[in-house]
């Protein structure tokens, strides 16, 4: 069911500009149960709610009373941090309460493991799922990296193995082997780089030779496929993310005709991770932090007609980001990996966090995944 609702940005100060959302979003996650104050007053409580509310931006489902039941777990969660010396970093799909609220860093996935490898800070907590932190351990192993929610896999990461990688390279001997940044520390450990959405067509470039191995996003290896054509034969695996595997070509071109029909020229702004048939109806592909940058650029533009092909996440970033009137048309697919994580699980890693919460990986698969995350950093600057 497409939800039409109209939200007031937060920082249009007249009651006539008004930010036009026509997006099936989810419900902003409420707390799992009774919520203390943790020592905090009433007003600090009720300061801290308005920020929330004022900063994400989408006053309808994300009301005061829903900033005001969470934000004692944001002034908790902040206090810890500065007490106990983390970074507390957030992918962009988890949710605006976490990315807002107790963020202290939040973009993609490449961006985010520089970010904890370059940090001062000598704990990590990673807002994510598990292969994000498993690659800030792999990049920082002197450092103590806490994942709130051990249990939150990936479709892409989970579908592929080392053992999977291992009989790819005895199929197809001396051939490089890419893989997407989306798997686990041991399927990095046996490829020779790591490639993110943003950069992934410029390694592949440099890569030496006429052939090249991609696991484990068919998607992504289909678009290298065509883009690469000529140059080199691209072997792709038959992975794909659950989340983007929903869009299809058909879908947009119908959603294309029926503004097109209305008067509105729409731009379509697109992952990589999504089937050829929808980028090539995209007017625009790149990462969730690329998609962002452009549907606020176009935004400034006067260019408010827009449809996001990602995660509902990036949706997210945009309302609270931008300062001008813009539609969001079209459906989002929320991650129920990525949403498994709420404010209740950072602060309880925070506080006491159990064995599972503690990334943990041997020292053999550190060093042999570290090369592919090193070569990234060379080949990507």
């Amino acid at each position: 069911m497409e939800v039409r609702c109209q939200m007031t940005s937060k920082r249009l100060h007249s009651e006539d500009q008004l930010v036009e959302m026509v997006l099936d979003m989810p419900a902003a996650p409420l707390p799992r149960g009774f919520v203390g104050t943790f020592g905090f007053s009433e007003s600090e409580i009720e300061s801290e709610a308005l920020r929330l509310h004022y900063t994400i931006g989408q006053p309808m489902r994300w009301s005061i009373d829903v900033c005001r039941s969470l934000s004692p777990m944001t002034l908790q969660i902040n206090k810890l941090k500065k007490e106990k010396g983390v970074f507390l970093i957030a992918h962009s799909y988890q949710t605006p309460d976490i990315t807002y609220g107790v963020a202290d860093s939040v973009a993609d996935s490449y961006a985010l493991s520089k970010e904890a490898r370059d940090s001062p800070q000598q704990t990590i907590l990673f807002s994510s799922v598990r292969f994000m932190a498993e690659t800030a351990k792999i990049v920082s192993p002197h450092k103590t990296v806490l994942h709130p929610s051990p249990d939150a896999g990936c479709s892409l990461s989970d579908g592929i193995t080392a053992e999977d990688v291992i009989s790819l390279k005895e199929k197809n001997p001396g051939v490089p082997v890419v893989c997407y940044i989306n798997t686990s520390a041991a399927v990095k450990a046996e490829c020779d780089v790591c490639v993110t959405s943003s950069n992934y067509l410029k390694i592949c470039e440099r890569l030496p030779g006429e052939k090249v191995i991609f696991v484990p996003d068919r998607f992504m290896g289909k678009h290298l496929q065509d883009s690469l054509r000529g140059k080199k034969e691209v072997l792709i695996y038959d992975g794909e993310c659950e989340v983007h595997a929903e869009f299809t070509g058909k879908k947009i071109r119908k959603w294309k005709d029926n503004m097109s029909n209305h008067g509105i020229d729409l731009i379509v702004l697109s992952h990589p991770e999504c089937d050829s048939e929808v980028l090539q109806e995209s007017d625009f592909v790149g990462s969730s932090e690329s998609l962002k940058e452009e549907a606020i650029r176009l935004a400034g533009e006067g260019k408010r007609d827009l449809m996001l092909i990602t995660e509902c996440g990036t949706a997210d970033r945009i309302l609270a980001e931008t300062n001008n009137h813009l539609n969001l048309m079209g459906s989002c697919v929320m991650c129920r990996h990525m949403k498994k994580t709420q404010l209740e699980d950072i602060l309880q890693a925070l506080t006491d966090p159990l064995p599972q919460q503690i990334v943990e990986i041997d020292e053999r698969t550190i060093r042999r995944a570290s090369r592919t995350l090193e070569e990234m950093f060379r080949l990507a600057e």
